[in-house]
């Protein structure tokens, strides 16, 4: 039985006695008023004074819910779609959900953000940083890259969604066809760089859901896709250009290393909210 009532605010403890196992009481409570303001546009002070009542069959429908989250599916892959920096992005196996920090990131760019420049978006998947960039700002020409066309097929609908004009380009980063590209005056990446070996420490949902091409790279070679995009920013940024990254918290000083290789100046590591090494800007 759900519940003695069928309100919907009754639902709670149903959610609660069933996804205790696999999320915290707080994630749960979450989850639960996410799921009504998308399916009834109601706040979470709404629900809670609520006289509504369910059918069975909006009762069948939250039940199967609960059994998908039950097995591990991301509450985002569930709904399609998550919020990302004042944006509704598209979501599902083939891109990333868009992480907090990588807000930061977004932050940290749009302080170099002006009028009418040109930013690309390297390894962009849901197109989130991109779509974030190019609502900001209307005259900032916004480009975006991906080796997947799936992918960019789901960013696609999230810039139609958002009502924003971003030119999308199907390559692959490993072996790029630079001829394609003008000049740019921002760089931007949130690159693969999880290693194999954090999978033993990554949740279930991530590792049964999200897809493994846009976020592990081999232990041997931790800073591929830095040191490929990195190459491409010498190509095609402006003179002093600036080539922002996310990247992996315990390679802070090899990326730096790496830059100040390649010819980069003016390098600035950043930390995250949680005080981890998160963040790389640069110039050219």
């Amino acid at each position: 039985m759900f519940t003695s009532t069928n309100k919907l605010f009754d639902l709670l403890p149903y959610f609660k006695k069933k996804l205790g196992a696999h999320y915290p009481d707080r994630e749960i409570t979450t989850i639960f008023y996410w799921i009504c303001e998308d399916k009834y546009e109601l706040q979470k002070f709404q629900v809670k004074h609520s006289d509504k009542r369910l059918s069975e069959s909006e009762l069948l429908e939250f039940r199967s819910i609960v059994k998908r989250l039950e097995k591990n599916e991301p509450i985002q892959h569930i709904l399609g779609f998550t919020e990302f920096y004042g944006a509704q992005i598209k979501v599902n196996e083939n891109v990333l959900i868009p992480r907090p920090e990588t807000e930061e990131l977004v932050d940290l760019v749009l302080e170099d953000c002006t009028q009418g420049i040109s930013v690309l978006d390297l390894c962009t998947g849901s197109a989130c940083i991109a779509i974030a960039i190019a609502l900001s700002n209307s005259s900032i020409k916004v480009s975006a890259v991906d080796v997947s066309a799936d992918a960019l097929k789901t960013a696609e609908q999230s810039a139609t969604l958002n009502k924003v004009a971003i030119e999308l380009i199907e390559m692959d980063l490993l072996n790029p066809n630079t001829e394609v590209f003008e000049e740019f005056d921002i760089i931007v990446s949130n690159p693969p760089y999880v290693l194999e070996s954090d999978k033993a420490e990554m949740s279930a949902n991530v590792l049964e859901f999200e897809p493994h091409l846009a976020l592990f790279v081999a232990d041997a070679d931790p800073l591929l896709f830095y040191r490929e995009i990195a190459e491409i920013g010498r190509e095609i940024l402006a003179k002093k250009g600036l080539l922002f990254f996310e990247i992996h918290e315990n390679f802070g000083k090899e990326t730096i290393e790496m830059l100040e290789n390649l010819g980069y100046q003016n390098i600035e590591l950043r930390q995250d909210m949680q005080g981890k090494d998160r963040m790389i800007r640069c110039e050219k």
